[in-house]
């Protein structure tokens, strides 16, 4: 079943400064909130799996950097047919945004994933995996990396933030960016990081999903780049000695998934 990239679905919104809230002034940091606002085609059961990947989005994530007074992120979730089973599973676009200075922030994204394969993708345990893959991208991974954005991508297209950098320089000293996916078609390249150098073949950020689905620490430390504070648990500048780049598999709270056959994950 190939999955279409999201970032097809963003043929219709222009990351331009018209889209964008400019504000100047800083001033101290709030709490990072997600609020997830579902619209139709999602049963409560799919719900709480959106609800989950918010809160877990919220213990890595807690903050903005620079003492800046956040506005949080607000997401609208839906079950949505889109093209019939096996084609397209999920779309996720950033809506509304905020430019600061420093940071470009999401302010406002849309989840849908599509009703013909909610229930196989759900029972098959895959779901949780694919909402926080989803709600990550909503935040801003991939899609406010740009030169005109966030500025976090070298001539090549590879990723050479600061933190995320720093971080898979800790298993991987000689490195001067964190590869970047370049193959898979429109959406998957250059939108994630490349299976398996950039992550892992499990990690919950590359273009494809893969058993036992993990989170590095450089997945994490990445979005101190997009501007935010992340929590010193799992923050590159806190933790001096990480054992591995791969520190949350999904396996122990239970969510275990399939590996599909390459399939191409948004």
């Amino acid at each position: 079943m190939y999955l279409k990239s999201i970032y097809a679905a963003l043929a219709g919104i222009t990351l331009s400064a018209s889209y964008f809230i400019n504000l100047a002034n800083a001033g101290t940091i709030y709490d990072f909130d997600i609020r997830v606002n579902f619209d139709s085609g999602l049963t409560n059961s799919q719900q709480t799996v959106f609800s989950d990947a918010e809160n877990l989005w919220e213990l890595f994530i807690v903050g903005y950097r620079d003492e800046f007074p956040g506005p949080g992120l607000d997401i609208s979730a839906s079950g949505q047919n889109i093209d019939g089973v096996g084609g397209t599973l999920g779309k996720t676009g950033i809506t509304y945004g905020l430019f600061i200075p420093s940071y470009v922030y999401a302010t406002e994204g849309t989840i849908q994933i599509d009703s013909a394969d909610l229930l196989s993708i759900e029972t098959a345990g895959n779901l949780f995996h694919v909402v926080m893959h989803e709600m990550a991208h909503a935040i801003g991974f991939g899609i406010l990396w740009g030169p005109t954005l966030n500025d976090l991508l070298d001539s090549a297209g590879n990723y050479i933030g600061q933190y995320g950098l720093e971080t898979y320089q800790l298993s991987n000293p000689e490195a001067t960016f964190v590869p970047v996916e370049q193959d898979g078609g429109p959406g998957t390249a250059g939108y994630h990081w490349n299976e398996p150098y950039g992550g892992g073949l499990s990690e919950l950020m590359t273009g494809w999903l893969d058993p036992n689905t993990t989170i590095s620490l450089t997945t994490i430390n990445s979005f101190a780049d997009l501007g935010y504070v992340i929590n010193p648990n799992f923050s590159v500048e806190q933790v001096p000695e990480p054992s591995t780049l791969v520190i949350f598999a999904f396996a122990i709270m239970g969510l275990f998934s399939r590996k599909y056959n390459k399939q191409y994950r948004n």
